[in-house]
């Protein structure tokens, strides 16, 4: 499943200024008819000339007030019933989001996710990210272990508005904590889904003390506590989950990808180091 406006053949927007979210609606349970609605903040680099030049893609260049700004409109002005966010420079890997929204269809789940992988700004791979079954302990004591780039929500389960336009940085662990108090359901596929591109533009590059004000107002919202030793409880439940899914395992065999081109949609080297990866998960590409 491959849908030709979210597989640009350089990052777009490397800056925070880009955002994309992704709506699928799904006769028979099967993702059809993507489209996309991305909001850029009045971008200065190529992003609109790709835009302009994507099919599938209703795109708008306007002054927002942040990234949660520019999600929440996004979601406003478009439909189906799924949704997937998906920043800038990030990309999705082969068949990925099927199979979420398929997991998604035959659980009834509000919210899926799965693996990650983390790339560098050329796209060369860096590390296989992978996670475990939902806990909402680990959510609350660890942190947001679930990654954007690799999850699903069903639309008709997120809150208003989407995403807290005064939360920075944690925006995604603020709403994954506010979709479990309305008792959302989270289903985890042991499957690599995005690539997050590291590099040092990044968000979430910023120092944390930058950001100190988000973390107080989330952690005030949802009665968060994370002293030392909560947060060492935390860290160990996370690493014990990760270890009985197997999910250690394939982050160590996954090792071997290291600098490794990654951009499958763009060169054989990044198709063949995407196939690899697969076959660590048993999957057919």
């Amino acid at each position: 499943y491959r849908p030709p406006f979210l597989l640009p053949g350089r990052p777009i927007g490397l800056r925070k200024d880009g955002a994309v979210v992704s709506f699928f609606k799904h006769p028979q349970g099967l993702p059809r008819t993507p489209r996309a609605w991305t909001l850029s903040g009045g971008s200065t680099d190529e992003t609109i000339e790709v835009l302009s030049t994507s099919e599938g893609v209703d795109w708008r260049s306007e002054p927002d007030a942040g990234q949660s700004d520019a999600l929440n409109r996004a979601l406003q002005r478009a439909s189906g019933e799924w949704v997937a966010w998906l920043n800038a420079d990030e990309f999705y890997l082969p068949g990925g989001i099927e199979a979420l929204v398929q997991e998604g269809e035959r659980t009834g789940a509000d919210v899926v996710y799965g693996d990650c992988v983390f790339v560098d700004e050329e796209g060369r791979f860096l590390r296989l990210v992978p996670q475990h079954p939902f806990s909402g302990t680990v959510l609350r004591r660890y942190g947001c272990f679930i990654a954007t780039v690799a999850t699903v929500f069903r639309r008709s389960a997120l809150p208003h508005p989407w995403v807290d336009p005064n939360v920075e940085r944690i925006m995604d662990w603020d709403l994954f904590l506010r979709l479990r108090s309305r008792g959302a359901r989270f289903v985890w596929v042991p499957r690599p889904i995005g690539a997050f591109r590291v590099h040092a533009g990044r968000i979430t590059a910023q120092p944390v003390g930058r950001h100190a004000a988000s973390f107080r107002l989330v952690e005030a919202r949802h009665g968060v506590d994370r002293p030392r030793s909560v947060a060492a409880v935390g860290r160990a439940e996370h690493a014990l989950r990760k270890l009985l899914a197997g999910s250690y395992h394939r982050q160590v065999r996954a090792g071997r990808l290291r600098g490794r081109d990654f951009r499958w949609f763009a060169t054989e080297e990044g198709r063949r180091a995407v196939e690899e990866l697969f076959a660590i998960y048993h999957i057919r590409s």
